[in-house]
């Protein structure tokens, strides 16, 4: 436990550590309970107003009013929070999984040596950082009684619709993924070999990538999905 801690306090060490002797399991498991359990907790706080956004999502889909009573009380029972629940547990292990395995391929191209475990190992402890940032927004949550909590660059914009490119694009500019990919450039200067100045080349250039893609995708959903 205290080399979880380290990662906020002393990273450094606790690469150092990692490129000896790579492990991922026990930081891959702390992250994707928290990230479970806050996701389930957060649905039960807001239950009324993801309700709310439902059946406005489906009156403009056109749907009756029985249809709507029909899905609505299927909604909100245990498949909301399983769902929820699943969903963020899922959607996390795939986002480690595929950064660990982008960064693992250019590494090299970027002066590095590749080593999957390793890299692996290093994304797990520095996605400790999401537990910190799904705790806070689970007291933000707590005390607006709302889903729509943000600690991104979209709090310059409140008014922006929610579903538009721009809003989108700042929500991803999210100040504790900041700090995470600032860890994993100095992690992978560390276990991985890579340039100082490579390392944060490589893991911005990834990050600002997938805040496109991520935004452009979002669009696609439409506004109530």
């Amino acid at each position: 436990m205290g080399r979880m801690l380290d990662v906020f306090f002393a990273p450094t060490k606790v690469f150092t550590y990692l490129k000896e002797k790579p492990q991922w399991a026990v930081a891959f498991v702390i992250v994707l309970v928290i990230v479970t359990v806050v996701a389930a907790v957060s649905v039960g706080i807001a239950r009324e107003a993801i309700l709310e956004q439902q059946a406005e999502a489906m009156r403009e889909r056109g749907l009756t009013e029985e249809q709507m009573e029909q899905a609505l009380s299927v909604a909100s029972g245990p498949l909301l929070y399983i769902s929820s629940a699943l969903g963020a547990a899922i959607f996390t292990a795939l986002l480690l999984l595929v950064f660990a395995f982008l960064l693992n391929v250019f590494v090299p191209a970027f002066g590095g040596t590749a080593a999957f475990k390793t890299v692996f190992s290093l994304v797990s402890h520095t996605a400790l950082v999401k537990v910190l940032a799904a705790l806070v927004k689970l007291i933000l949550i707590i005390i607006t009684k709302s889903i729509y909590v943000t600690t991104s660059l979209a709090l310059l914009v409140p008014n922006m619709a929610r579903e538009s490119f721009g809003y989108l694009l700042l929500t991803g500019c999210d100040f504790f993924i900041i700090w995470e990919m600032i860890l994993v450039a100095i992690g992978i200067n560390i276990t991985n070999n890579v340039p100082k100045r490579n390392a944060y080349i490589l893991v911005f250039l990834l990050w600002v990538i997938s805040l496109f893609v991520g935004a452009f995708l979002g669009t696609l959903r439409g506004p109530g999905v």
